[in-house]
C-alpha cells in the first residue's frame, strides 16, 4: 500500500450518493468509483495538453 495516500475529504450529500449508486452498478465501492471518476478526469486533461 505504498502507493496510496489516506485523505478524508468531505462531498455534498448528493455528489456522495451519485458515486455510491454508479459505483454500485459498476460493482464498486464509492471509494473505487471516485477513483475511477478522477482517473478518467485526469486521462482527458493529459490528452488535451
Amino acid at each position: 500500500m505504498d502507493d496510496w495516500v489516506r485523505v478524508t475529504t468531505r462531498l455534498p450529500k448528493e455528489v456522495a450518493e451519485w458515486l455510491k449508486t454508479v459505483g454500485k452498478d459498476q460493482s464498486r465501492s464509492m471509494n473505487g468509483q471516485l477513483i475511477e471518476v478522477v482517473k478518467k478526469a485526469m486521462r482527458e486533461e493529459q490528452a488535451a495538453a
